[in-house]
Order: structure tokens, then C-alpha cells, then sequence
């Protein structure tokens, strides 16, 4: 082991590496707020894992693409829980990203001579929407191909170009084959290259500049302080800790409460797969991700001809300015109280946001694909999803009914709840004679395919399946 040591330390100069990326010195008020970077950076590879499991199963053609994701779901091992993780781990990378570059702002933090960290930190939070909004399109269901048709839609409302760009992005003038080819290139490959790229550069500005004091220790007046800043950081990184095995600890635990809630929203939300993506069926209005909400909300204020200044004009206003904050941003003092006008304007921003996100979750619904007249609550729509994949098959997409399979077309109207919800979990019991399989079948009885609250909303999804005029 020590000539493996000495080997590598000689051509890869392994401890000199080790010594500056594990054993540096984090100066003294570094707290768990200094942990949001490293959470960040574990959950790009639990995505990077994820991802790749995925896309040895996935295939990017329409033709096959959304039968590839229901094997996926419903019958690769583990393959919803990590679909599950997947689909909620790129929305923990945008909170996380998010919530990293306000501690940043409050902190001051990006000010001298952390100018390059901070701009790096934001291409790196636009990077990651855009692996969102790339990977939405992936699973080819109907709230997919909406969803994009709607956001691509936007580039072309920019004049002139507008639609010279819709066609680059779309690989044409509507969402087809290329759009997809180009989507999955750039969310498998160019996306996490560039992410890679920017994370290494922050990483390395990060262990270069070393990581900022709190402005209230660093500009306190309780204690003295060397009036050169050089001096000044070298006094609080002796007082501080090693990054290991010190610091790491806060940082893995904090890692380790988001990969619990991650396993939990995986187990007991899951990702949906709404029905096969239908070009013809115009009347669906998707709902996008909840991070897409305050941008198709802002829209809704520019109507017609002025759309385009809700898709271009104030979005590049926001995001330039906050890329080049450090560079106009002239407050000397870093602590938030002395940076009045800097902490009103961002507060203004987050209320803006948060307000036009809320304002588009409760004016857009779940789903606006009405089904037999009936509007899906967000229990139906997971019901629709699991009776797709487990269901359809025998009975038909619609409830039609199959040579394999009776018609399910007023079976709302037939049976109550409770029957409906015996009769899927355990078929047999309820009739010796029945085909269906029991999806929880008791113990030793066969395998369990779904959980109790799967075959709930399953059940709550069959009860709109009612004959017209039926109650």
C-alpha cells in the first residue's frame, strides 16, 4: 500500500492534491448555511447516477420512447424509485443552487475577490433549468410534449428571428423526432459537459480564494482585527478548522437529509407518466414545473404582440443583472443591514417570484385534459398515470374494454369506492373466478406490484369512469 502511496504521489502528486482540496483550513464562522455548495454538488451526482441508469434503458424516438419510460416505471427493478429520485432531484438542484446564491447575496459574499466565484455560481443555477427543461420533454406523455410545445413556443415570439430560432430548437416547426434527438443530446451530453466544466471552475476559485468570512466577524468591532484583509483571512483560517474530517461532517449530514427526503418523495410521490403524448389533442393545457410557474405567469402580463418582452426582454434584464451584481454592486461593507438598498431590491425580486409562482399554481390547474366532463384532482392524475401502466393494457387506454378484459366505461356508476379498491388488491378473494392478477395479494401469495395508496388512486381515478348522465 505504501509503494501504491509513494507510485502515485510521484506521478500524480496525489498527496499534494489531497492536502489542498481535504486537509485546508475553513476559517473560523463557517456554519451549516457553508454547507448548501456541497449539498449541491452531491446531488449533481446522485443525478449523474440516476441519469445514466435511465438512459440505458431509455430509447429517443417517439416511436419508442414513452414504451421505454413505462418499462422503466413499472416493470425494471427499482426502476420507479429511480425515475422517483431523478425527476425530484432536479428540483432539489434548483433549490439548492437557488438557496446557495441568496446566502451568497445576503452574506456579501460576492464582492471582492469573489467576483468570478459568483458569476460562475449563476451560469451554474442556468444550467441547471436548462437540464430541467430538456429532460421534460424525455418521457413523451402528454403533460411532456405540452409542456414543451408551450415553452419552445416562446423563442418564437422574438421578432425577426423568432422563428428561425423556434426551428433550431425544435429541429423544425413543431415538436417532433429532431426536437427530441436534440434534447436528449443536450441533456445527456452538452448540459452536464458544460455543468462539469463551470462546477470545476467554481470548485477551483472556491479552494483558491478560500471561502468568505461572515461579514459580522469579519467587520466586528468587538475584537481586534488587522486592517489588511490578507492578514485579516489568514488570522480567521487559523482559528478555523480542516475541511477533513471537521467540516465534512456538517456537510455530510446536511447531504444526507436531502438524499432521506429525496428516497421519501421517490417512495411515496414518485414521477409521473401521464398518457402517451397526443399532437392532435390541442385542448391540453399543461402545467409546467413549479420553477417554470413565475415565467409562464409573467407572460400572462404581456398579451399579443408584447409577449415577447415577457419571454426575452425582462428575463435577460434580470439574468445580466444579477450575472454582473459584483461588478456594480458598490456597498464596502458586506453585512446586510449596511447594504439597505441591496437587501430591498432583493427582497423585491424573491416576492416578485414567489408571488407569480403562487399566482400560477392556483390559476393554471393540474391538468386541463378533462376526462369524461370531469376536471382530475392531483389523486386522479396519479391514478391515470398507474392505470396506464398496470391497467390499459387489458381494459384499454379509455376503459373501452379488450379481448383480455372487460369494459371499464361505467364502472364509477356500478361500484363504490371500497369495492373498486378490494377488487384491485386482491381480486381472488372477491372472486375465485377472476383473471385480473391481485396487485397486493396477501403474504405468500404472490408478489406485490402496487402499494395501498397507488391502488387508492387508481380507485379514485375508475370513479370518473361514469356513462354520460351517470351520478
Amino acid at each position: 500500500m505504501t509503494n501504491l502511496s509513494e507510485w502515485l504521489e510521484e506521478r500524480a502528486g496525489i498527496n499534494q492534491i489531497y492536502n489542498v482540496l481535504l486537509l485546508r483550513k475553513i476559517p473560523r464562522g463557517a456554519g451549516w448555511l457553508y454547507t448548501l455548495g456541497f449539498a449541491t454538488l452531491f446531488v449533481f451526482i446522485l443525478q449523474a447516477v440516476t441519469g445514466t441508469i435511465l438512459a440505458l434503458f431509455y430509447v429517443p424516438s417517439p416511436d419508442h420512447a414513452y414504451e421505454s419510460v413505462r418499462f422503466i416505471q413499472y416493470v425494471l427493478p427499482f426502476g420507479s424509485f429511480i425515475r422517483g429520485i431523478h425527476r425530484w432531484g432536479s428540483s432539489a438542484m434548483v433549490v439548492l443552487v437557488g438557496l446557495h446564491l441568496v446566502t451568497v447575496f445576503v452574506l456579501g459574499a460576492y464582492k471582492h475577490p469573489r467576483e468570478a466565484t459568483w458569476v460562475a455560481g449563476v451560469i451554474l443555477l442556468l444550467l441547471v433549468v436548462g437540464s430541467g427543461f430538456t429532460g421534460y420533454l424525455l418521457p413523451w406523455d402528454q403533460k411532456a410534449y405540452w409542456a414543451t410545445t408551450v415553452g419552445t413556443s416562446m423563442a418564437g415570439t422574438v421578432p425577426v428571428i423568432g422563428d428561425a430560432i423556434l426551428k433550431i430548437i425544435r429541429g423544425g416547426s413543431t415538436v417532433g423526432a429532431l426536437t427530441l434527438t436534440r434534447f436528449y443530446g443536450s441533456h445527456m451530453l452538452i448540459l452536464p459537459a458544460l455543468f462539469l466544466l463551470t462546477i470545476g471552475v467554481h470548485l477551483y476559485l472556491v479552494v483558491y480564494l478560500g471561502v468568505s468570512v461572515p461579514p459580522w466577524l469579519w467587520e466586528s468591532k468587538k475584537e481586534k482585527l488587522p486592517d489588511d484583509e490578507t492578514e485579516r483571512y489568514t488570522l480567521f483560517k487559523k482559528q478555523g478548522h480542516p475541511f477533513w474530517p471537521d467540516i465534512i461532517v456538517e456537510d455530510a449530514i446536511v447531504s444526507l437529509i436531502i438524499f432521506l427526503i429525496l428516497v421519501a418523495l421517490a417512495v411515496f410521490v414518485g414521477a409521473s407518466l401521464e398518457a402517451r403524448a397526443d399532437p392532435v389533442a390541442s385542448d391540453y393545457v399543461p402545467r409546467p414545473e413549479w420553477y417554470f410557474l413565475f415565467l409562464f405567469q409573467l407572460l400572462k402580463l404581456f398579451p399579443g404582440s408584447l409577449e415577447w418582452v415577457g419571454v426575452i426582454v425582462i428575463p435577460s434584464i434580470i439574468i445580466l443583472a444579477i450575472l454582473f451584481l459584483p461588478f456594480y454592486s458598490r456597498e464596502k461593507s458586506r453585512r446586510p443591514e449596511r447594504r439597505p438598498a441591496a437587501m430591498a431590491v432583493g427582497a423585491l425580486f424573491i416576492i416578485g417570484v414567489v408571488g407569480l409562482t403562487y399566482t400560477g399554481w392556483a390559476s393554471t390547474p393540474a391538468t386541463a385534459a378533462t376526462e369524461r366532463g370531469i376536471v382530475l384532482n392531483a389523486t386522479q392524475v396519479v391514478g391515470r398515470s398507474l392505470y396506464q401502466g398496470n391497467c390499459a393494457v387489458c381494459h384499454g387506454e379509455n376503459g373501452e374494454g379488450t379481448s383480455d378484459g372487460p369494459s371499464l366505461t361505467d364502472v364509477g356508476s356500478l361500484r363504490n369506492p371500497a369495492f373498486i379498491h378490494g377488487y384491485i388488491e386482491n381480486s381472488l378473494a372477491m372472486n375465485p373466478d377472476a383473471e385480473m392478477p391481485a396487485f397486493i395479494p396477501p403474504p405468500g401469495k404472490g408478489q406485490q406490484i402496487l402499494t395501498h395508496q397507488q391502488v387508492e388512486a387508481i380507485t379514485q381515478y375508475l370513479m370518473t369512469f361514469r356513462a354520460e348522465g351517470g351520478d
